[in-house]
């Protein structure tokens, strides 16, 4: 689960709770624990699936909100930095990414490439946990970040 905070800019005791329980679903904003409504991006767009009560403007702060996470930055920086090497990362949740290496790398030398400099890359004050497996899902090594 991913949970973000918005502060309104009109209100400043306001404060919504951007919800995401599992990646790929929508994410839910909540205010004093009443759902106010669920949005999701689609075509580059930040929309509600449904009526609410929340207005375009703040769907799309909202939206934006959401995009400048590290969460969903780092997989592309992981992904960018080791092109040769990483054929997918996968943000599991703001603290847990799943990395699939390529076929025919040499895994453990990828294994000390990536401990070494991974550290580099995260932003967050948090434990990053990273999950790293080969093509064939067979072999794996775990790093946390701090």
């Amino acid at each position: 689960m991913i949970e973000l905070n918005y502060f309104l800019e009109e209100q400043i005791q306001t404060v919504y709770q951007v919800i995401q329980f599992r990646p790929g679903e929508p994410w839910r904003i909540v205010d004093s624990g009443e759902l106010l409504g669920s949005i999701e991006k689609s075509e580059g767009l930040w929309k509600l699936r449904c009526q609410g009560s929340i207005s375009e403007t703040i769907v799309n702060k909202i939206g934006r909100l959401i995009d400048d996470q590290e969460f969903n930055l780092l997989p592309m920086s992981i992904k960018n930095r080791w092109k040769e090497e990483v054929l997918e990362t996968i943000a599991q949740s703001d603290n847990t990414y799943l990395v699939v290496c390529r076929k025919g790398i040499d895994f453990e030398r990828f294994e000390k490439i990536f401990r070494a400099y991974i550290s580099q890359l995260v932003k967050d004050r948090w434990e990053i946990s990273f999950n790293i497996y080969d093509s064939e899902m067979e072999s794996d090594f775990q790093v946390l970040v701090n």
